[in-house]
């Protein structure tokens, strides 16, 4: 870990401005689990992004954490450091789920993780929960969720298993050594979570998240706004509006001082994906603002997509027919009309 951050402080020294930073520019830890690293190595990094001009300040510092990974003194540094989000992966708060998962926390250690980010002072605390996983049912979704809003959270990211292939999870499945809950009861617990969230005053503003007005996660909206934002680390993802820069992708070449890849988008490319992360929030896209970035007139060059869309009531016109955004069935069903879009 110490070289790794070694390297990893001497790749923030050594960054040249692709751009200019925003003085309020938003800070993420995460893509992994920063948790696990000493607290000194990541004092190191904080240090050196504020040195080099990259953390002044931040409309928002967030931090992901596993709940087996953190104490009351670590979080306090956290706080201490300038972290004001922190973003703990729950998944469960059931330790048969959770153990299936192969987390290495209980529901005791998540909930004492929780209480102790509160007293390190952390008023923004994002818990993540995943549903559809094998051995979930109804009812312990629906535990885990009412908990959770009980707890006080001003933020929820519930996400929808995925099972990616070539993983352990995809193997035990396709061995009939797990069994996913059937199409019937993960719609039920996506029926239940965006019905119960909103009734307890987190708004579903976009796919996967929920929160309380002004509770919203900035930096994400930066992501979901198709602006661009800087990465530095293993894997780390750059994007200045018109090209994706993605360092090298294992320990062995980013130590070595590997070269990005460099992706160079097209404005076909751009407009597209653009569409596609602003269709993922409540508020979609603005057809006047995408004319004005990309010299596109949307209704024009996507009438046959969209209409499709809406006589499947995926989507709906608003604000005097400038946004298009997704309907209640659109957010459940997004990658339909994402795919129309691609």
């Amino acid at each position: 870990m110490v070289a790794y951050t070694e390297q990893l402080c001497r790749h923030i020294g050594r960054y040249r401005k692709i751009m200019p930073v925003n003085p309020r520019a938003t800070i993420y830890f995460g893509g992994g689990t920063p948790s696990v690293l000493p607290l000194s190595c990541l004092e190191q990094i904080v240090y050196a992004l504020k040195a080099k001009g990259l953390w002044q300040r931040p409309a928002e510092a967030t931090i992901e954490v596993n709940p087996g990974t953190v104490d009351g003194e670590k979080l306090k540094a956290y706080r201490n450091l300038g972290f004001d989000r922190i973003s703990m992966g729950i998944q469960s708060l059931h330790d048969k789920e959770l153990k299936t998962m192969g987390r290495i926390h209980n529901k005791k250690e998540a909930l004492a993780a929780l209480d102790m980010a509160q007293k390190a002072g952390f008023k923004k605390i994002n818990g993540d929960l995943i549903f559809g996983y094998p051995g979930q049912t109804l009812n312990s979704v629906k535990s885990s969720v009412e908990e959770l809003v009980k707890l006080g959270l001003t933020h929820i990211s519930v996400y929808s298993l995925s099972v990616e292939k070539g993983t352990p999870l995809a193997k035990d499945i396709k061995e009939g050594k797990l069994k996913l809950p059937d199409d019937n009861m993960v719609g039920d617990m996506y029926d239940f979570i965006v019905k119960y969230l909103p009734e307890h005053g987190l708004r579903h503003y976009e796919i996967s998240n929920f929160a309380k007005p002004g509770e919203e996660a900035q930096h994400n909206l930066v992501y979901w706004h198709y602006l661009p934002y800087l990465g530095f680390g293993i894997g780390a993802v750059s994007f200045t509006g018109r090209e994706r820069r993605t360092g090298p992708l294992t320990m062995a070449a980013y130590l070595a001082g590997g070269k990005q890849d460099i992706e160079k988008l097209t404005s076909d490319i751009q407009l597209e994906e653009c569409i596609f992360m602003g269709l993922r929030t409540i508020d979609g896209i603005n057809i006047e603002e995408i004319k004005e970035r990309f010299g596109v007139d949307f209704k024009k060059k996507y009438s046959k997509e969209v209409t499709e869309c809406e006589l499947q009531n995926l989507v709906e016109w608003t604000e005097n027919g400038n946004v298009l955004r997704l309907t209640a069935k659109g957010m459940q069903f997004g990658n339909r009309v994402f795919e129309k879009f691609m």
